[in-house]
């Protein structure tokens, strides 16, 4: 558990070449995670995605990450879901109490999402805050959770999480990188290209995983062409804001090469075939076909009753 004094993180971020006070939030995160893997109703029905996932499960810690995303992870109906959700919800606050954080008045628990903030004093005497959001209406995955170690040696721990699996975890990426082109985003995707993390054999299934969650969970209506330019209107001042502060002190992002280099692969990975093309324009029509999507009878079986595709439809 988290117990690093101002002398201990001093040190190790002069060890590492990252913020203290980033650094510690990274220490704190890991605490939370850690609870999460004990507590069996957590452990159950949680998986960690997003940028803490991949920083921390896939990479080695290139970057640190400073909330924690997770999916509600049971196939159920919304009676059973909210059952479970408040149970959660007060496993969750009651150990965030006890280890003397406090509830921020940002938290935001609208619909199907909750969205905590929780504020503590860091070492520096200063108040700073974590976010922990579980989204419950992303409950039916395409592919089974599973269990990643944590990576980072400076960290120190030895335990594993449950995650969404490694195409899902960059497909959403990916469909964050197009809806909001964060630089955070563009980061780690140029660093999943760097470092080969999805083979040649899985790039249509990636491509297929994230047409498949900007149809349900995008905020626009799904589209069968992307125009990528929005890449480049990502300008330094973002880098220097949102992404700096999160790197070593010793790395060099270029973040121009990163733009080029990313965009020429998304370009190529999305040439949609015929079936695909047919799924966007059905969807948007208000006719839900996954299996124009996936062929796979284990995943069409999944995501049949998704609760965002049959909410959406609804709305048509």
């Amino acid at each position: 558990m988290y117990n690093y004094s101002k002398k201990d993180l001093e040190r190790i971020a002069s060890e590492t070449g990252f913020i203290r006070d980033n650094l510690e939030k990274v220490f704190r995160l890991c605490d939370v995670l850690q609870y999460l893997n004990e507590n069996p109703l957590l452990s159950e029905h949680l998986a960690l995605k997003g940028g803490t996932a991949i920083n921390l499960t896939v990479f080695n810690l290139p970057r640190l990450s400073v909330d924690i995303d997770l999916d509600f992870t049971k196939e159920c109906s919304k009676d059973e879901m909210l059952v479970i959700r408040e149970r959660i919800n007060r496993d969750l606050t009651n150990f965030m109490f006890t280890k003397g954080y406090a509830l921020s008045p940002n938290t935001k628990n609208p619909h199907s999402l909750d969205s905590w903030v929780f504020y503590f004093q860091n070492a520096g005497g200063n108040k700073d805050n974590i976010k922990i959001e579980i989204n419950y209406s992303m409950r039916n995955h395409i592919l089974p959770i599973e269990k990643r170690k944590i990576n980072g040696n400076f960290l120190q721990i030895d335990f594993e999480v449950k995650t969404l699996a490694l195409l899902e975890l960059f497909g959403g990426k990916i469909k964050a990188l197009i809806e909001r082109t964060a630089p955070r985003d563009l980061y780690d995707i140029h660093n999943m290209l760097n470092q080969n993390i999805i083979k040649t054999t899985e790039q249509d299934m990636l491509r297929k995983i994230v047409l498949f969650y900007l149809s349900v969970g995008g905020s626009n209506k799904p589209s069968t062409t992307f125009n990528l330019d929005n890449l480049y209107r990502m300008k330094f001042p973002q880098i220097r804001s949102s992404l700096i502060p999160v790197l070593k002190k010793s790395e060099r992002f270029d973040f121009e090469t990163a733009k080029t280099e990313v965009k020429e692969y998304l370009s190529n990975l999305f040439v949609l075939t015929k079936n695909e093309k047919l799924y966007v324009e059905n969807f948007n029509q208000g006719i839900y076909q996954s299996e124009l999507l996936f062929e796979e009878t284990d995943i069409i079986e999944r995501i049949k009753e998704h609760p965002m595709a049959v909410w959406k439809m609804k709305g048509k």
